[in-house]
């Protein structure tokens, strides 16, 4: 698979699978040159990013590449900052286990910074 951010931005430090949920802990790089331009002074990570680290460890998990196609929700609750925040906690999960649409948060012990529901298609 092709266009992932693992080795640079983030990397997993544990995944598994229990039923129709995924669990994964990654850790950040808090030195990428994306916090250069978001925001230098206080660097967060942008949603786009958070998103697609989400669809990353889904594709590497179910061994497909996917295409993000209809985004219901998602709620930015918290900036994560990469300095305070380096290991985070992407939970995800599906109602039915032949569809592809997915209901995520991700946090770090009591703090929830996003939850999401999005819909994939199998590229």
């Amino acid at each position: 698979m092709t266009g992932f951010l693992i080795e640079d931005f983030y990397k997993i430090v544990n995944i598994s699978e229990n039923g129709n949920e995924i669990h994964a802990v990654v850790e950040l790089n808090s030195n990428h040159p994306v916090y250069d331009g978001h925001f230098k002074e206080q660097p967060v990570v942008p949603g786009v990013m958070q998103l697609q680290i989400v669809k990353e460890i889904l594709e590497y998990q179910l061994n497909q590449e996917l295409f993000m196609n209809d985004i219901k929700q998602v709620k930015y609750l918290k900036p994560i900052v990469p300095n305070n925040n380096l290991e985070l906690k992407i939970s995800i999960s599906r109602k039915k286990p032949n569809e592809l649409y997915f209901v995520f948060d991700i946090s770090m012990d009591d703090i929830t910074f996003t939850k999401a529901r999005i819909g994939f298609d199998i590229k």
